[in-house]
């Protein structure tokens, strides 16, 4: 039987990146209606010699506003930030989900090639931090969540991504020998061998 889970992390606390939403779509509608009428007045009739007269402020102001609304409508996606984890018989899948409409697919990761992980917090994790030219990928929304970080390189890289996973979904990793085995770190930086499960 395949080890398969999906959990969604979301915002808890939504107020107030749904008002700064709303705002933004507010904004965006202003900035749409102004472009679209500095657009009408870019090419017109010129009184003086009845032949065709070219506006450059108009021009710079329908770029700038079309710039702004569609600068708010990239930033209205970001007030509602879900992310995506799936797992799958020792593959994890992250995803950035964005407004409930558009998904981008962040990395897959498979255990085996874990070098350190466990609870974001405690000397396992701030080493990581340190080792130099490390790359740190917050795919988190909520900071008092149950934080989790997994360390590993790829292509001489070195990355550190941090999530924030459930109780059930790393009983799940840590279930079979997914991991290396001297590859989870406690909150207190001891190692955890085998199948226990903290």
């Amino acid at each position: 039987m395949d080890d398969f889970l999906e959990i969604i992390a979301f915002r808890r606390k939504q107020g107030l990146y749904t008002l700064l939403y709303y705002m933004c779509w507010a904004l965006i509608i202003v900035f749409g209606l102004y472009a679209a009428i500095s657009l009408s007045g870019i090419v017109g009739m010129n009184p003086e010699t009845g032949g065709i007269a070219f506006s450059w402020i108009n021009l710079l102001l329908t770029l700038a506003c079309g710039g702004a609304a569609f600068g708010l409508w990239r930033l209205s996606d970001n007030c509602r930030v879900e992310y995506d984890y799936t797992f799958t018989n020792g593959n994890l899948d992250v995803s950035r989900v964005l407004n409930n409409r558009r998904r981008k697919y962040l990395t897959a990761l498979e255990m085996k090639d874990v070098i350190r992980c466990g609870p974001a917090a405690g000397p396992a994790f701030m080493k990581t931090l340190n080792e130099p030219g490390i790359k740190r990928h917050n795919w988190f929304v909520n900071r008092e969540a149950n934080l989790y970080f997994f360390y590993f390189q790829r292509k001489n890289v070195k990355h550190v991504i941090v999530l924030e996973l459930t109780d059930e979904m790393v009983q799940m990793i840590r279930s079979k020998s997914y991991l290396p085995r001297e590859a989870w770190y406690e909150k207190d930086g001891s190692q955890s061998y085998g199948r226990r499960i903290s």
